[in-house]
């Protein structure tokens, strides 16, 4: 077996740089790595010997186990090897470095050479030994400085160097020394009988075993891990995303409600004081491995149901998750009432949006919580005498406005109609009583429970499903699969996949069905390791679930109604719940949401994965957050985040899209990202190289990514970084890096998939002669103060030693500022000429500020003083805030765009000699002067160029094009007049296409509704972009705006999607499908089904009635030449009846149009039949045509059709006729067949035959 720290020895080119005959005191002098002060300072007892240390730590010291430096121990030397004779110190020096011996167990000669440039002829611990407190740099690879000061402030703001800390005082803390080391679990596990070892040197003598981990693996499991586990947000974790009010819901979802979550008199005096359903949840815990227990409630916290608030927010919840009402359970005995108080403040309250209705909940109350006769608590006995009561108090609340009605009906569930003495006799007298006393006629629902499921038998008029009943009756028990916990367990465990396969599997029912779905359900805090469990149910099983009884709704509808239910809203105690808990916050309310509007069913195959390092509050992790940010609203992108780890920023990725945290270990990346592939995520971006050890397995998932690279060789180094970003560059679909010259510094020049993408600017930064004024005020300076600006993490990196130079050269001339906070151990190296600087009134640090665009209004020149940044976007904030920038070259991007600038407009900037501070204040004096002697007008126009110069919806378009490079640019226009009644739902189909849009365009034709109101309200509750034109005097053709769409529409490709009508989410990808890989085409059209102005069903489908001119021709998907299209679809009429069911390709649309300008000033119902016979007799042009109706076209006495005279409508049809003859040389046939068409026409109008002698249109 290996030694623990031995290693492969250090590269043969590490030459000797001492003669052969040089003494081992020379050696010894000359090598850089024995510490004279260090030696004095930690052996105070040889302070008289000045100069002899040497030859004392040589002759003496070693064998006394004395140190040379920090990291050399003699004694730890010899016992790590054993055959090294002699002065362990001179041995590493001659022999053991190049040999891959450490001097120290956290001292990797051979990684470090490996990771950092050190000199030739330069021993490796000397580099460290020498730059340690100036360059951010590891001694080893499981030691991480940058992360143990950003856990421990104390440490970092004390200046102390992290490892020695670590290593000294650290350890003894339980402090961690990387990420993803759990020192309380390390001594726990492997040093219980060593209490006072150091957990990292024993990990790194021990790693390579098979038993010894950093910290618990998942792999390894227990009660407490599972509780720990689930107490605190998951993978799956997400917060909560809204529907839009105007979102298309596809059925109405209600959910059972309990009111259990206050206390009454019974409740006390049964299960004991202050009893509520909370009482019971905490007897949940895992009975066996991946238990979901306890469950934790989250955004609601443990409420009270005694105030309106908690309705109300419940109400809001459940809206915005496409819920459109509650089911409340009600508990009515013998004419007394239980558990009524939230009922009654609904009631109370009409101004809480909350539909409901009622579910009997009619079984006996037992202290087995099963309805059972056993030790019963209080029983139901229906008693005659008690029916009109009974009515009375139902009809209190079927006559509430809210109550929920099915086909103008209140709907009344009874749970278990089974337990009711003659239940249909019973029946037949409440309803009796409920018309005859309350004029209701109430349609009466059982529960599908306890082997009652035929509502035929008891008189009813429908059921409703309650899973976990009925719904596990076929499904296979799988307790011998689960590993326990409990012993004692004895409850019932299926899996929740197998329940939803069966539920969805299960045939249609004679009776009208209300079907329902479970999120889960565990009732373990009830029965305690007696229960019934659900197993393995995810956000994503849960949305199948109800999915799939969404779409059965659409056929087997309620009384009219599509109508689905969910078991539960929160029966918390039962583990069936929506409200957001700790584990997966509100992941299974965005599942519904998702499921009621179809974004589930119809889930893109053009998702992109973006992808970080961490959410730590810098520059790289803000790009990536802004990109998904401006991908969704600018582009209705879908997109996920996935993080190697967790930060500050990690709330913000969850607000912008689902966000999950992966670890990169063996193979559950890989399959986790197959996952994500199954699910639509088809493409990546891979944000910097430190995120770069995920691209193996995007690779191995067929994942195809984009490789965006940040940094440059010093941070690729300090990070062991540069073997991962080779292997990413190789795999990537695109490697970019923003500037050529960061490529160059990289060694990318020659990767043929390499791209230059510059950046662009997520804030803005407009120049505020305001702000400027006011903030100089605070600070003392006039109007001629000359300010220098520079910003950041105030590092070397940075250079912000060099901007302290930097001002020290500028002798008072300028006062210098710096944005951001300060490194603490080089705050701790500069804290003498620091503390001068700021003594002196000229320097100042405001640290890390919010209004960044504010302070840059101030300044007159930015100075970028780092000495290596591959493209930071301040420099982009300063340059729109119009300022000049000076910086050093060859430490990045940012000098060559300053030279690009420079080049191209009359702005001023300035590169200047790597590190030249006497050349950097000569120019930053010159720049400072022509900036502050500007006019403020011209430094804004200077602002606004730059900023038009990096606008961020530009790059981030730039990456959607090539993530997805099959996605075409599409402009969607919506031309509208007074259409604003159907506006919403117009702009809401749009918004749910599932594939991303490059604009959307409103385009109003001087309506004088609220239209665009409406439009500008829906976009901001979609948090969408959209762009609105208005015209001021009414075009009075259709076919004008579609002409200014047209010319407007920057995309390759156009949709009209006219303002009356709406669509299914997949339109455009299915369109997008059918024309891939056919360049001829340049129209692609689908069928509809019509509507009339209240959205209510006309006609399924059109192919009925383009059967009665083209035959079979477009019974199925069909692909056309232009010609063949139009002889035989459109030679007879329009089969295209909507354009909004179609997509053109602009520029052959464009020509077209242009074409047929006569015909469009006259033509007002067959323009559009016109402007399709001038585009498909184009040359070479195709046309598809998609055979299901994904067009919805609504038809009303608004429109053109009906508004048009039927006299010149038809005699704008015969004008098309004559037309189509005399272009296309029309056969006999194909003339006979118009002629019966306009006969048929004039006789279904009513018209006499058209006389010959009559004005016809002429041909133009």
């Amino acid at each position: 077996m290996p030694h623990p720290f031995s290693h492969s020895s250090v590269e043969d080119s590490r030459i000797s740089p001492f003669p052969a005959d040089a003494s081992p005191l020379q050696i010894l002098g000359h090598s850089g790595i024995f510490d004279a002060f260090y030696y004095l300072k930690s052996n105070p007892d040889l302070h008289t010997l000045g100069t002899a240390v040497l030859r004392h730590y040589h002759q003496h010291g070693w064998r006394e186990g004395r140190k040379p430096n920090p990291f050399f121990d003699p004694h730890w030397y010899l016992s790590q090897n054993r055959d090294v004779i002699g002065d362990p110190l001179l041995h590493y020096i001659l022999h053991g470095e190049r040999e891959g011996r450490r001097p120290i167990a956290w001292f990797d000669p051979v990684w470090y050479a490996r990771t950092y440039h050190v000199p030739e002829r330069m021993l490796a611990l000397a580099h460290y030994l020498k730059n340690r407190h100036n360059t951010p740099l590891r001694p080893i690879p499981e030691f991480d400085p940058d992360f143990y000061l950003r856990a421990y402030p104390d440490v970092a703001k004390a200046g102390l160097d992290a490892l020695e800390h670590y290593m000294v005082q650290g350890f003894r803390e339980a402090r961690k020394p990387f990420d993803g080391f759990d020192p309380l679990y390390y001594r726990r596990k492997y040093l219980r009988h060593s209490p006072d070892s150091n957990p990292l040197l024993h990990y790194l003598e021990n790693r390579g075993r098979p038993d010894i981990h950093p910290c618990s693996p998942e792999t390894e499991i227990s009660v407490f891990g599972e509780i720990k586990r689930r107490s605190k947000p998951g993978p799956l974790f997400e917060k909560a995303r809204p529907l839009p009010r105007s979102a298309i819901r596809r059925a109405r979802i209600l959910a059972y409600y309990l009111p259990q979550f206050h206390t009454i008199p019974e409740n006390d005096a049964w299960w004991g004081e202050g009893f509520t359903e909370w009482t019971n949840l905490p007897r949940g815990i895992p009975r066996f491995s991946d238990h979901y227990q306890p469950r934790i409630p989250r955004d609601l916290g443990h409420y009270t149901l005694n105030t309106p608030e908690i309705l109300e927010r419940q109400a809001t919840m459940a809206q915005a998750a496409g819920i459109e009402g509650f089911i409340f359970y009600f508990y009515w005995f013998n004419r007394k009432r239980l558990l009524d108080q939230p009922l009654e403040i609904l009631l109370s309250n009409p101004q809480i949006d909350l539909p409901f209705c009622l579910m009997w909940a009619n079984e006996n109350w037992s202290r087995r919580w099963d309805g059972s006769d056993d030790d019963l608590l209080i029983a139901q006995d229906y008693r005659s005498e008690d029916d009109e009561a009974l009515v009375d108090c139902f009809a209190r609340y079927l006559r509430d406005a809210r109550y929920i009605h099915f086909d103008g009906r209140p709907v009344l569930m009874v749970y278990r109609p089974g337990t009711i003495p003659d239940a249909p006799a019973a029946f037949v007298r409440w309803r009796t009583l409920f018309r005859t006393r309350h004029g209701l006629d109430p349609l009466f629902v059982m529960g599908q429970a306890f082997g009652d499921e035929n509502p035929d038998l008891f008189g009813l008029d429908g059921a409703i499903e309650f899973p976990p009943h009925k719904v596990v009756s076929n499904c296979n028990l799988i307790n011998d699969e689960i590993t326990l916990f409990d012993n004692d367990f004895s409850g019932q465990v299926y899996d929740y996949g197998e329940v939803v396969d069966k539920a969805l599997a299960q045939p249609r029912t004679p009776f009208p069905l209300i079907r329902t779905a479970a999120p889960s359900w565990d009732n373990d805090a009830r029965r305690q390791g007696k229960g019934l469990v659900l197993h393995g149910s995810t956000p994503e099983l849960y949305e199948r679930w109800l999915s799939g009884l969404i779409e059965q709704a659409q056929s087997r509808t309620f009384f009219g109604d599509p109508v689905v239910c969910i078991n539960a809203w929160n029966e918390w105690a039962e583990g069936a719940y929506l409200e957001p808990d700790q584990h997966f916050g509100s992941a299974y309310l965005n599942a519904t949401a998702r499921a009621c509007t179809g974004a589930g069913k119809n889930r893109s195959r053009s998702g992109i994965l973006l992808i970080g390092h961490d959410a730590f509050p810098a520059g790289a992790q803000r790009l990536l957050l802004e990109t998904g940010r401006t991908l969704t609203h600018c582009f209705g992108a879908e997109i996920q985040f996935l993080l190697l780890d967790g930060g500050a920023l990690l709330d913000e990725y969850r607000n912008v899209a689902p966000t999950e945290i992966v670890t990169v270990d063996s193979k559950t990346p890989t399959a986790r990202l197959e996952h994500l592939r199954r699910q639509g995520f088809q493409s990546a971006i891979l944000n910097s190289a430190a995120s770069s050890a995920l691209a193996p397995h995007l690779a191995e998932a067929d994942i195809g990514f984009l490789f965006l690279i940040h940094e440059l060789p010093g941070l690729l180094r300090s990070r062991n970084l540069h073997t991962p970003m080779e292997k990413a560059c190789t795999l990537a679909r695109h490697v970019i890096a923003p500037a050529q010259s960061v490529a160059k510094r990289l060694d990318l020049e020659a990767l043929n998939n390499l791209k230059i993408l510059p950046q662009g600017l997520y804030t803005e930064a407009p120049f505020s002669l305001q702000e400027r004024l006011t903030i100089r005020r605070e600070m003392g300076l006039g109007t001629a103060d000359r300010i220098i600006i520079g910003a950041g993490y105030a590092d070397l990196r940075k250079g912000f030693d060099l901007f302290l130079q930097l001002w020290r050269k500028m002798q008072g001339a300028a006062h210098c500022v710096w944005l951001g906070d300060i490194d603490p151990s080089l705050k701790n190296n500069l804290h003498v000429e620091l503390n001068g600087a700021l003594s002196s009134g000229t320097f100042h640090m405001p640290g890390r500020v919010d209004n960044v665009p504010a302070w840059l209004a101030v300044a007159d020149v930015f100075a970028l003083t780092s000495r290596e940044d591959p493209y930071p976007s301040v420099v982009l904030e300063a340059l729109a805030a119009g300022l000049p920038c000076v910086a050093f070259e060859e430490t990045g991007g940012i000098p060559e765009l300053l030279q690009q600038i420079d080049s191209e407009t009359d702005h001023r900037n300035s590169i200047v000699p790597f590190a030249d501070i006497p050349a950097m204040a000569n120019a930053a004096h010159k720049l400072a002067t022509w900036s502050s002697e500007r006019s403020n007008r011209e430094r804004q126009k200077a602002a606004r160029a730059a900023a038009q110069r990096f606008s961020f919806r530009h790059y981030a378009q730039e990456l959607l094009s090539l993530a997805l490079p099959a996605i075409p640019k599409i402009s969607v226009v919506i031309p509208s007049h007074n259409y604003a009644h159907y506006m919403s739902r117009r702009l809401s189909s749009i918004f749910a296409q599932t594939v991303p849009v490059f604009e959307i365009i409103v385009l109003d034709d001087a309506s004088d509704d609220n239209s665009l109101e409406i439009a500008r309200q829906t976009a901001k509750d979609w948090d969408r972009e959209i762009t609105c034109i208005e015209n001021t005097i009414p075009s009075g053709s259709v076919f004008k705006q579609w002409h200014k769409a047209v010319r407007i529409a920057r995309g390759d490709w156009i949709w009209i999607a006219e303002a009356d009508d709406f669509c299914e989410p997949e339109f455009l990808e299915r369109i997008l499908d059918g024309i891939k890989n056919k360049p001829a085409v340049v129209m692609a059209f689908t069928d509809s089904r019509a509507v009339d102005e209240d959205g209510a069903p006309i006609f399924p489908s059109y192919r009925a009635y383009y059967s009665e001119s083209a035959g079979l021709l477009m019974e199925n998907d069909s692909h056309f030449t232009g010609e063949s299209f139009l002889r035989g679809c459109l030679s007879e009429r329009n089969l295209v009846l909507n354009v909004s069911s179609a997509l053109f390709r602009k520029k052959h649309l464009l020509t077209a149009i242009n074409g047929c300008q006569t015909d469009l000033k006259t033509l007002r119902v067959a323009g559009d039949w016109r402007i399709y016979l001038e585009l498909l007799t184009q040359k070479n042009v195709e046309v598809i045509y998609l055979a299901q109706p994904l067009n919805v076209h609504r038809r009303h006495g608004d429109s053109v059709t009906h508004t048009l005279s039927r006299r010149n409508h038809i005699d704008e049809i015969a004008y098309m006729h004559r037309l189509l003859t005399s272009r296309l040389a029309l056969p006999e046939t194909h003339i006979s067949r118009q002629k019966c068409y306009c006969a048929m026409l004039e006789q279904q109008f009513g018209l006499a035959p058209h006389n010959n002698s009559e004005k016809v249109l002429p041909l133009s």
